[in-house]
């Protein structure tokens, strides 16, 4: 596959999906809570008295909603981006609109919000009334799709985490029933941030400018660069990183205050020499919740 084919499939993979569709600071860290099995204790949680308690770390994730899987190339699984994020300090991500032209930006474009408890308390109102703060049950699917992706619920709230997972969710001719639609009614319900949240306990979107990047970088066939249209650009990789692209094939992470613009400025159609090698750079803000390279 191509660079402009990948890039394609991966603006349109999350739409298609989306279409179809706090504790003792004692306690133990947590494990994750899937189908069939029973939840674990999570990270220390404050909430008020009457509120259901929630982790409030920066790094911490309340409420995670993502598509996962399909048939898509292996670097989109690296750079998707959740189509919604609530964080402990009182943070939502959400995805920003970008226009389907190619080179679109690199770096996949994100706003973040604020949102105060009352927000918080109303989302996890809706979700525990949902019966989703419970051990996970079975979502099977009977509408024989291939290769479509997963819709992944993550809830960290009331001392454990909870991951719904639900292939093919919302896709297909037959209607959901039983325990998939169920999940798939919140889903609709929740992503509807201002009227979930309360418009009221919401700040007003900002783009969100990371300070620590993830990334993962594939050495090119120089012949790969003669072939495009519109001409790649070439840059060169800054020695200021600290981190060298041929070190990274899988996962590295490097401060935004080390390649400055760098990624802001790229497009997808930028690549990034190291040496006497041209390298193909698929990268990422640091979100919460996201793991250690």
């Amino acid at each position: 596959m191509n660079r402009r084919s990948f890039l394609s499939a991966v603006a349109v993979a999350p739409i298609l999906a989306a279409i179809a569709a706090c504790g003792d600071p004692n306690s133990a860290p947590a494990d994750t809570a899937t189908a069939g099995s029973a939840p674990a204790v999570t990270t220390p949680d404050t909430a008020p008295a009457a509120g259901i308690q929630h982790p409030t770390g920066a790094d911490d994730v309340i409420l995670k909603l993502s598509y996962e899987g399909g048939f898509v190339p292996a670097s989109f699984f690296f750079v998707n981006t959740p189509s919604l994020l609530v964080s402990g300090d009182g943070r939502v991500f959400t995805p920003a609109v970008v226009p389907a032209i190619f080179p679109g930006p690199l770096l996949p474009s994100l706003f973040v919000r604020t949102i105060n408890e009352g927000g918080i308390q109303a989302l996890l109102g809706i979700v525990n009334a949902a019966g989703l703060l419970a051990p996970p049950p079975q979502y099977p699917d009977r509408h024989n799709v291939a290769d479509a992706p997963s819709t992944v619920m993550t809830v960290e709230a009331a001392g454990q985490r909870f991951v719904h997972s639900a292939y093919a969710l919302g896709i297909g001719g037959d209607p959901e029933k039983g325990v998939r639609k169920e999940l798939l009614d919140l889903i609709t319900a929740i992503s509807d941030i201002d009227k979930a949240a309360g418009a009221a306990n919401l700040g007003t979107d900002q783009p969100f400018v990371p300070t620590v990047y993830r990334f993962q970088a594939r050495a090119v066939d120089p012949a790969e660069l003669t072939r495009q249209q519109p001409a790649p650009t070439v840059v060169e990789w800054p020695a200021a990183a600290g981190v060298s692209l041929g070190a990274s094939p899988t996962c590295a992470r490097v401060d935004a205050t080390a390649v400055g613009s760098l990624f802001l400025d790229a497009k997808q159609n930028t690549y990034f020499r190291e040496g006497e090698i041209v390298y193909e750079v698929a990268v990422a803000g640091v979100l919460p919740g996201d793991p250690v390279c």
